[in-house]
């Protein structure tokens, strides 16, 4: 089902969102389900969790990058088809890390025995990068810093 949404932004140093109407939220997150595939303009794919504000607003956070794809600014509307992830984490699985992984039955154990939250984060380290050599690299980093109890996102690329 695709919406209308006008992009908006929090405040200055905040991310770009859309908000999410009442009627797309109680469908995306049947279940407990906050994890959503999200299709922008027919043109950008992106991975997200349905956000509250405390005030209880749902919305989708976009990234600048996600943005300049787009074309769009604040006040730009867009069309987006959101629909429940279904997919392992939730999030792209780059090839480089799925490979590390596969040679590595120590490091993939204890990955796969963090939790999903921390999973996607050491993923995301992965997907920043845009060399496929640079992934490799990176994927390898992961595996050795989980073999020495380093589970962390934030503390994988850490100096020793």
């Amino acid at each position: 089902m695709t919406t209308k949404h006008i992009i908006q932004k929090m405040g200055v140093g905040y991310m770009h969102y859309i908000e999410l109407n009442t009627k797309t939220v109680k469908r995306i997150t049947a279940g407990g389900n906050r994890r959503v595939m999200c299709k922008l303009n027919d043109a950008v794919h992106l991975h997200a969790a349905v956000m509250k504000t405390k005030e209880g607003m749902y919305y989708l956070m976009i990234s600048a990058a996600n943005l300049k794809k787009l074309n769009a600014k604040v006040g730009s509307t867009v069309k987006a088809e959101i629909e429940i992830d279904k997919r392992e984490l939730q999030f792209h699985i780059p090839e480089e890390f799925a490979e590390v992984m596969a040679t590595d039955a120590t490091a993939k154990k204890i990955f796969d025995s963090l939790t999903d939250g921390n999973k996607r984060g050491l993923i995301a380290l992965v997907n920043m990068l845009k060399s496929s050599d640079k992934k490799i690299e990176r994927a390898l980093l992961i595996s050795a810093k989980l073999k020495i109890g380093v589970t962390s996102p934030a503390k994988i690329l850490k100096k020793d």
